[in-house]
């Protein structure tokens, strides 16, 4: 459930943000099913986020979440006010055609993008992992299964 190194430009290009000079900072891993991948504009140090899930529920019909919060790990918790969720098309006149909205990562899950309000300071006290991994498809989805597995009994042991 992590993107591979090769991904993250595939990612800004898709969404229209290449040509911005974005400085990767790190990822975080915020609950067993979602990971934060942050980039700051070393110009204005605006923060831009890429959120990678199996299921994103940010999107519902034609609204999009204002934020993006978790607090399922106290060491990641996150509350992040959303500028705006970026397309991968300007012809977009809802949140309904997922095929603009989502990146489609190798993983097999989905990748959602928007600019924060907030700048690169707001990371500090973060703790971001900055080895982007280089894994094949099928080392992957052999981490994706496994990390299911690993959801699955914790929930257990939750309940």
């Amino acid at each position: 459930m992590e993107l591979a190194n090769r991904e993250l430009t595939e990612i800004l290009k898709y969404y229209h943000v290449d040509n911005l000079g974005l400085v990767f900072d790190g990822f975080e891993p915020v609950n067993p099913d979602k990971i934060l991948y942050y980039w700051h504009d070393p110009k204005s140090g605006s923060l831009y986020v890429a959120l990678l899930a199996d299921f994103i529920t940010e999107f519902i019909g034609n609204k999009t979440s204002d934020n993006i919060q978790e607090n399922y790990w106290p060491e990641h918790t996150c509350n992040w006010e959303v500028a705006h969720w970026l397309c991968s098309s300007d012809n977009v006149s809802d949140h309904t055609d997922y095929d603009k909205w989502f990146y489609w990562p190798k993983c097999g899950d989905k990748c959602a993008f928007a600019k924060l309000k907030a700048n690169v300071s707001a990371l500090e006290g973060h703790k971001l992992e900055n080895n982007v991994s280089t894994t094949n498809k099928e080392e992957m989805l052999a981490r994706k299964s496994e990390r299911q597995n690993l959801t699955e009994i914790d929930s257990q042991a939750h309940s």
